[in-house]
């Protein structure tokens, strides 16, 4: 008796479990309709053994893990629609290569060294805003630079190129709010993961043996972990953008909230543009005081005010910024040098972003009074990330040291925009507490409305 306690499951005397295994390979499938497979009568859903014989309902089989498997894995691939979205993001890339060339050739025709010394691919790389180093070696020393060119006027560059192909190749592939998600899901990695193997192979290295040169090496590469992900940040936003419809709003609440975020930072941004424009168009002097106004004639206005609408905005969510190295913060405006109409001028940006985010939360409360998911605190969040991703793409960093002719290297660095940290937690707070006092302001009811209306 002793010998086959080895192989007993239960305890003869309590019931109790006496091994706890689970062999993965089979498992217990019902009979269908819970019908007896030995009397042929059929059993309540809630029966485990047949009411009439007394037979067990249900039947081992084996499991076979790989059909297991591709029947979890199956529905995911067909719902991701990888044809399309390989196309998509392929077809993005060469969009962009096109427009690469056609903007290496005006960069050849006003500068002729800088048109000779990159090439479209490197082009393609600074449009989707990669870090870059580059140094130099030379019989008399050597040097190196880092620079971050988060120009976000050159993000129409890849953000067409995907419109595009999305147009083309992704339009009405999309049924329900999650195959929006899961496809720009796709298209992003894809898109990632192309734009990493080009920053990797676009490294290159020149050599001058002019005696003016005294035999002068450049390298230059692109950061590819940086790429990486702004590759999937802007092909993820973009697709799911222009992807997601109105009609989906009731289905995911999450979904529809970011996509609420998006927009909420879009029309403040735009909205400062507009301001901004209109002040320059009367007078240019607060570039003075930024620093910029030696640019006017060597860059595009409107690439200037592009890029200063984004540290307005960020100023106006009371995040600091640095603009020609200068930090100024809300909190100190008031003691800053900065001129009285500067200072009017970001005191407008302030008020501008106070009441866009507390109609943004009466909004919220009208649209979601019976929702139990925590709206404000959910449009928070997704508005605090996507301000971060602002951070990421609007800075301009340029610093290190180069190698010229003389002997010393000189040391010097450039840095423009908003920390990236700092503007998650700013952000969240800002965003939360305005939309919370707007969510609580609005007491409106539809239904009273409609009544009075009648």
């Amino acid at each position: 008796m002793e010998e086959n306690l080895k192989y007993e499951n239960y305890s003869s005397k309590t019931g109790s479990i006496i091994k706890k295994c689970i062999n993965k390979d089979f498992r217990l499938k019902r009979n269908t309709h819970n019908t007896c497979s030995k009397c042929e009568n059929e059993n309540k859903e809630k029966d485990n053994y047949c009411r009439f014989c007394g037979a067990s309902l249900s039947n081992i089989e084996k499991i076979n893990v790989r059909e297991e498997k591709n029947k979890n894995i199956n529905p995911i691939l067909k719902q991701l629609n990888l044809s399309s979205i390989i196309k998509t993001a392929v077809s993005s890339i060469a969009i962009l290569f096109i427009m690469s060339i056609i903007f290496k050739v005006f960069v050849s025709i006003g500068f002729d060294d800088l048109g000779n010394f990159i090439n479209p691919i490197h082009i393609m790389m600074g449009l989707n805003l990669g870090y870059v180093d580059v140094s130099s070696t030379n019989m008399l020393g050597s040097g190196s630079i880092t620079a971050h060119l988060g120009l976000v006027l050159l993000l129409l560059g890849p953000i067409i190129s995907l419109l595009l192909s999305n147009v083309l190749f992704m339009k009405n592939k999309n049924k329900s709010s999650k195959d929006v998600f899961l496809n720009s899901l796709g298209v992003g990695v894809v898109y990632a993961i192309i734009v990493f193997i080009l920053s990797i192979i676009s490294r290159m290295r020149l050599s001058f043996n002019d005696m003016l040169q005294y035999g002068m090496a450049v390298e230059a590469s692109y950061r590819p972990m940086s790429v990486l992900l702004n590759g999937f940040i802007i092909a993820f936003l973009t697709t799911y953008l222009l992807n997601f419809k109105k009609k989906y709003n009731s289905e995911n609440i999450y979904l529809t909230l970011l996509k609420k975020a998006v927009v909420i930072i879009a029309t403040g941004y735009i909205v400062t543009f507009v301001i901004l424009t209109g002040i320059t168009l009367t007078d240019r002097s607060y570039l003075y005081e930024f620093g910029m106004y030696s640019y006017v004639d060597q860059i595009s206005i409107g690439l200037i005010l592009s890029q200063l609408s984004a540290y307005m905005w960020g100023f106006a969510n009371f995040i600091p910024v640095t603009i020609s190295n200068t930090s100024i913060s809300a909190f100190s405006l008031i003691t800053s040098d900065l001129f009285l109409d500067t200072k009017l001028i970001f005191a407008v940006m302030i008020a501008l972003g106070s009441l866009i985010i507390l109609l943004n939360g009466c909004h919220l409360k009208r649209k979601y009074k019976d929702s139990k998911v925590n709206v404000v605190l959910v449009f928070s969040a997704c508005y605090a990330i996507l301000m971060g991703i602002l951070a990421i793409f609007s800075s301009v960093i340029i610093g290190g040291n180069i190698s010229l002719l003389e002997m010393n290297n000189y040391q010097g660095s450039v840095v423009l925009g908003i920390p990236v940290l700092g503007a998650i937690i700013s952000s969240f707070i800002y965003s939360f507490a305005l939309t919370s006092i707007g969510h609580k302001l609005y007491v409106f009811d539809d239904n009273d409305i409609d009544k009075n209306i009648l």
